[in-house]
This record gives C-alpha cells, structure tokens and sequence, in this order.
C-alpha cells in the first residue's frame, strides 16, 4: 500500500501536467461497502449447556459481531487500446478485517491491512480477435458450483483473487474464454513448497435469449516435490469437464449443471498412498424457479433445487470417488453457507467433514418461496428449508454405519432494496444438526440447534 501511494504521487510530481493528464485517462472510481452483523449460538459444537448433572456448563459458544469490508476499483485507460484496473480491499476474514469494538487503526494499521486483490491490464483485440487481461484478478460467478475468485458473504467477508492470463473471443452466436494462471508458486527451482497451476476454456453459446448453454474445461496441476521419475515425483492433476445450461421463459427460470472428475489423483508424494488413482467424481446441480405477477397483490417466487456430488466410502475428502471443485462458492442456506469451510468460523469447527464444501460428497436439497407486495415494493420477504446430507459415510470406530444426514435449516429473510445500489437484509434462522452429528458425538452427548440472527447493509458505489 505504500509503495502503491508513493508511486502514484512521484508519478504526480515528475510527469508534466499534459502528460499527467493522460497518464488516468477516463479514470473511474467505484467499489462495495459490505456491512456484515451477526448474533448466533451454538455454531462450533452444537451445544447451548453441558448435560453433565451438577457440573457447571463451561462451553461459551456464543457469535455477536459486526464487522466492514471495503472494496475500492480504480479503472483507466493506460492506452487507447489498452486498460488498467486496481482493486484495494480492506476488512475481508482472511487478510486483516476489523470487528467492531476493536478500537481505531492509526495509518500504518490501515495501511498493512488493505490489500491489492486486483492489479490487472486488459488489451483489446490482440491479433484483431482477442481481449487479454493478465495480472491478478477475479474469476467467475458468486455460488458457481466449480470455480470462483473473488468477495463472498461467508462469515467474515472473505476475498480471494487468481493471478492469470485471460483471454475472451466474442463472436456473434458464440464466446470463448480461456484461462491460465497459477495459485501456488514461488521462485525457487526445486518447487519445495509445490507450485500449483490452473488452466481452462469455457465454450458458451448466444444463439437463444430462452436457452443459453455452455461447455467448460478446468485442469488445476499439483506439482509435487519429489524426484524426477520417482513415484513421489508425480503430480497431482485434476480435470473438470461440465455443462450448464440456463433457460428462461415467461415467468420460468431453470438451469441445469453436469459436471465430471478425471485425471491422477496423488494427493500426498508417497509411494505408498493408498488413494493414488483415478480422479472418478462427479457432481448434477438443478435449480428451478417461477415469478407470479399477481396484479395487484404483488409478485410470488416459489423456487427450488437440488445437488449431488459424490463421494467415497472411505470418507477421504480426496478420495478418487469424491467430486473435487476448483473453487466452489456453492454454499446454501443462511447457517450452512455463512459458516462455510472458508468462513472465519466454521460450522462444527469444520470438524467431520461438516461444514459446507461445496458439492463435494454432498446431497443437498431445498425450496422456498420470496414474495415482494405491490404496496410496499421495496420489500422482498422469504422462507426457505434446506437439508443436508453426506452421499457417502465411513464406518465408525465400532464398525457401524454411521447415519449420512448431517442436519437441516430452516431461514425467514427480508431484504429492503433502499435503491439500486443500496440494500439491507436480515436472516433469521435455526439450524438442526442431524443423526450424523449425533453419531459423532455421542449417545450422551448434547445436541441443541445452531440459531441465528443477522443483518447485511451493501452499498455500491
């Protein structure tokens, strides 16, 4: 952040005015402020007391926090045909964020705790077909079932970016967009730690307003650290191959997501791993919805879905059976998506395989219904229940089978839509942990239900 602040003002001191001028052309500013509170009991070890008669309960499994992420974007033109973009955040879980009631933060505090999540050039038309932009970036869509990089509403507002090369092809009835970056990687010529790339391609078609499929390719390498040629020295490398497709008519909306595993699966640089083999997973998503203008009462939204991601009956969360996603950002529910595997805290302390992980080893099903009244149009009011289960569970200690159901949720939301850029939204919901916990932890164990109350305020600008 320093260094970025003493750049641009030596830049403004030494270039001449003209040039100065046109050194931010079309310079553009813009950004997010999330606002994220959050009142909840019982998220880490579903316990509100201890059931130890005349033993004092000691637990204190108690969330109330609100805390701030700031998100400013910078944009101009670097050159007729060539543009620049730098993103600051500030306040996301996994790079400083600040509670409230954890005091002010003088400069240098501010300073070391903002972060350039996006410094990326895009060129147009390169060989009169492609728009490339490389550097650090953001990737993809929020809740996408396999890959993205960027902000999310987890607990604690977490942000992650892809350092990449993109390159985008716009024809009239098609697009492409391909991909190559890397997520792990330092200059070293023995790759200890392990370099790990990312690549892709995404074929969609434009041809129909009611029917937008597309077709896409990920390969993320895993470089391991062995000797060249030893069986140590493999690396792990995961392909995912899948189609989605989107329809839309009349007050209908659907979509549809198959997704396949293939590739070497060498989670660990032994010779000995049990679980070399064959990536095998594979994952279906299926969303429907339907918006009812009911004249003057208002507009009804009954909505519903349905994913499964399969997984290994030896419960190895990187078991060749097991759907791995690149970056999944698939989290439903109020409880069970805020609290997710990348959230500041996880639900059950992530212990288990429990918290939320996308589709991988997952069935996971919903419905709701959001309504908006045509006298108070501004409001949007929902209620929704979601269950979530294992596709596949290990035997416990004893060699029983352990139950697959790992709990469900019922939430009650009201969003307030102040104005395009402005909304407020609050969630209240109960989380119940199912037959699955409760083998884990016990016959005797206590067993209470994850509650929750929170409010989101978004502002763009």
């Amino acid at each position: 952040m320093k260094k970025l602040l003493g750049t641009t003002l030596a830049l403004a001191m030494f270039v001449p005015a003209g040039a100065n001028a046109e050194l931010l052309k079309n310079f553009k500013i813009g950004g997010n402020l999330d606002i994220q509170t959050t009142s909840a009991r019982n998220v880490t070890d579903f316990v509100t007391r201890q059931q130890t008669p005349g033993v004092l309960p000691t637990n204190n499994d108690r969330i109330g926090h609100a805390n701030t992420r700031v998100i400013v974007k910078m944009d101009w033109d670097l050159l007729d045909d060539v543009h620049s973009r730098v993103t600051l955040v500030k306040g996301a879980s996994n790079n400083g964020t600040r509670v409230y009631g954890s005091g002010s933060q003088d400069v240098n505090a501010v300073q070391t705790t903002t972060f350039v999540e996006e410094a990326n050039v895009k060129i147009d038309k390169v060989m009169g077909l492609l728009d490339v932009t490389a550097g650090r970036q953001f990737y993809g869509e929020e809740g996408d079932l396999v890959i993205y990089y960027g902000p999310r509403d987890n607990y604690g507002l977490r942000v992650d970016a892809l350092d990449m090369f993109r390159a985008d092809w716009n024809g009239e009835h098609m697009s492409v967009t391909g991909i190559a970056g890397k997520t792990v990687d330092t200059l070293v010529t023995d790759l200890a730690p392990a370099q790990t790339d990312l690549r892709g391609v995404v074929v969609s078609c434009k041809m129909s307003e009611m029917v937008k499929p597309s077709l896409y390719v990920y390969n993320r390498v895993g470089h391991a650290t062995g000797a060249l040629g030893s069986q140590a020295g493999k690396n792990d490398n995961l392909w995912v191959a899948g189609l989605k497709a989107k329809v839309a008519t009349g007050g209908l909306t659907a979509s549809l997501e198959l997704a396949k595993n293939f590739g070497e699966n060498r989670p660990a640089a032994t010779a000995t791993d049990p679980t070399f083999a064959n990536y095998k997973g594979y994952a279906i998503q299926l969303k429907a919805g339907y918006k009812l203008d009911l004249a003057d009462a208002g507009m009804i939204n009954p909505w519903g879905e349905y994913g499964m991601g399969t997984g290994d009956s030896n419960f190895n969360s990187y078991g060749n059976n097991t759907f791995q996603a690149i970056n999944s950002d698939y989290r439903p529910g109020g409880i069970y998506g805020r609290f997710d595997t990348g959230a500041a805290i996880q639900l059950y302390n992530g212990a288990n395989g429990a918290a939320s992980n996308g589709l991988s080893n997952r069935i996971i099903w919903g419905f709701g219904v959001k309504a908006t009244p045509s006298a108070v149009n501004k409001l949007t009011v929902g209620g929704q229940f979601y269950r979530y289960a294992f596709h596949r569970v290990a035997p416990n200690a004893a060699g029983t089978k352990t139950s697959r159901n790992i709990g469900s949720e019922v939430d009650v939301t009201a969003e307030w839509k102040h104005s395009e850029n402005v909304s407020f939204k609050a969630t209240a919901g109960s989380f119940k942990p199912g037959a699955y916990i409760a083998d884990v932890k016990g016959a005797n164990a206590a067993l209470n239900p994850v509650v929750m109350l929170a409010g989101d305020v978004a502002i763009k600008f």
